[in-house]
């Protein structure tokens, strides 16, 4: 009779361990239920986990899985209100820096840039193609000033066009000249052309102090400023990209995205020769 009376006092020593992880995730969700709209993608998980718990639990659970249908009704319908809310004030916010938004959530797009949003995260990672460039948390008012920083460093980092395509020019004849070859590798061409964008100051003491970023995304813009201006010759002799076929692009080393319009759309390429 014993070993029969403990069988039960484990289950219902069990049964109130339960009933403590559900008194403890309802009063964290209570917490969170006062601004449900904000903390919606934190209740979420919370509510599948209610709904675990309260299915292995031995009572009587049928009232409580009815309010946990409802629940997950209004999560559904709070989240579709957020996201809507989300777009309609970043469209507001880059309206007023004369900035565009297309796209569908959780994929935006703002000029030349691809805004990746994660609303269970809750932060934004800002893309030029398959180079992430920035990121922030998720606010409207953070994103149009990461997207306006990003954007004034390109332009500002930029060279006019006649210098950028005669260094251009420099770094795939330096390329082409060491490797025998008039079709170069595109990041090779741009190591070379890395190197043609130091000052003095870092031929003459080649220190990490002195060296000046040049990055994928740096280079990739200003080819694309290039383009959309018309430049295409260098010391008589014509800019040619050759696109890269889909066994390129594996490794980011093989390939560089290059931008074809302002609405998030680019090419990969592999290669750089003058002709």
């Amino acid at each position: 009779m014993e070993e029969k009376l403990n069988k039960i006092l484990d289950k219902i020593k069990e049964t109130e361990k339960e009933i403590k992880r559900l008194q403890k995730t309802l009063k964290k969700l209570s917490r969170l239920a006062k601004n449900s709209f904000q903390n919606i993608y934190k209740i979420e998980p919370l509510i599948q986990n209610l709904e675990t718990v309260i299915n292995v639990t031995e009572f009587d659970k049928t009232g409580s899985l009815e309010v946990i249908k409802t629940l997950k009704d209004d999560i559904e319908k709070l989240k579709e209100d957020f996201r809507f809310d989300f777009s309609k004030r970043l469209n507001e916010e880059l309206q007023k820096n004369s900035m565009n938004l297309h796209g569908n959530l959780p994929i935006l797009y703002s000029g030349l840039y691809r805004i990746e949003v994660d609303f269970i995260a809750k932060k934004v990672n800002i893309m030029f193609g398959p180079e992430k460039i920035g990121g922030c948390a998720l606010s409207p008012d953070e994103i149009v000033n990461k997207l306006r920083k990003i954007d004034g460093e390109l332009k500002k980092n930029s060279m006019p066009e006649r210098e950028f395509i005669d260094k251009l020019f420099q770094g795939w004849r330096r390329a082409s000249l060491f490797l025998q070859k008039e079709r170069v590798p595109i990041t090779t061409v741009l190591t070379e052309f890395a190197l043609l964008f130091q000052k003095k100051q870092f031929y003459e003491n080649p220190s990490k102090r002195n060296y000046k970023e040049y990055p994928r995304h740096q280079f990739a813009y200003d080819i694309y400023r290039l383009r959309e201006k018309g430049v295409k010759e260098a010391h008589s002799k014509e800019l040619h990209l050759i696109a890269s076929t889909f066994d390129a692009t594996r490794k980011r080393i093989d390939y560089i995205w290059i931008p074809t319009n302002e609405r998030g759309e680019g090419v990969n390429y592999s290669y750089i020769t003058f002709r």
